[in-house]
């Protein structure tokens, strides 16, 4: 098994263009060896998106950058867990937030440098799609495990609570003075909570559901690709037997 996960790893590293095919070669040789359960895990992996793939490079060359935004992340979801129970983490969150910022940009500009590199010089468009992907693949499982390991497929799914990260804290207004009494204090920050949670949950709701409509135009394009890429191996393969097939007519 580790032998095969290793190999996993290495079909992320390829380039891009090499992907599909090494992937198919190493599920027919799993399945000839007899290990039928792992070329079908193998065969059902897709080729990642471009953005997927420039955030997978990323990885394997600055994993001490992807390590830094997994850590923000995750201080960033813990203080707005901690904001939404009506404790007093304000400026934290904010200064998570900024942090998690200047590293998706950090590593957005590195994404853009791999591409580049690899003759795929990336607009905009894909840009942003690369600093989209770093900050949900940073939220939760299992999008964290695979952007440490950099076998990022394409758009990572995020919901419920996780949507809400990254999404500014608004700044509270002016609280009326102190009055000593500890208990009206913390009912107020409830309030304060509970209104917060219900502007994010409203957002949350718009994103997802663009993202939701975006996810499935990407799917159906994904999928018409694979099957295209399929049939494909499937000629070149019954090609390469005729020619073999021919060179032994005499």
């Amino acid at each position: 098994m580790a032998t095969v996960e290793r190999e996993i790893d290495g079909l992320f590293d390829l380039p891009l263009d090499e992907f599909t095919r090494a992937r198919n070669d190493l599920a027919k040789r799993l399945k000839g060896d007899g290990d039928a359960e792992a070329a079908e895990a193998v065969r059902m992996l897709p080729k990642p998106s471009v953005a997927a793939w420039a955030v997978n490079q990323l990885a394997r060359r600055d994993p001490e950058a992807v390590r830094s935004l997994l850590n923000v992340a995750a201080r960033l979801r813990s203080a707005q867990e901690r904001s939404l129970r009506g404790e007093r983490s304000a400026d934290e969150l904010r200064a998570a937030q900024a942090e998690e910022r200047e590293l998706i940009r950090t590593l957005t500009r590195g994404a853009d440098a791999v591409l580049r590199s690899a003759g795929r010089p990336a607009s905009a468009t894909t840009l942003e799609r690369v600093s989209s992907l770093l900050r949900a693949a940073a939220v939760a499982e299992p999008g964290r495990t695979s952007l440490r390991k950099g076998r990022l497929s394409g758009d990572v799914e995020v919901s419920g609570f996780d949507a809400f990260a990254g999404i500014d804290l608004p700044k509270r207004g002016r609280r009326r003075a102190a009055s000593g009494d500890d208990l009206a204090d913390r009912r107020q920050q409830k309030r304060d909570a509970e209104r917060l949670r219900k502007r994010l949950e409203k957002q949350a709701r718009e994103l997802a559901a663009r993202a939701e409509a975006a996810e499935r135009d990407a799917e159906k394009a994904r999928r018409a690709a694979e099957q295209a890429e399929a049939v494909a191996a499937e000629r070149r393969r019954e090609a390469d037997e005729a020619a073999a097939a021919l060179d032994g007519v005499d």
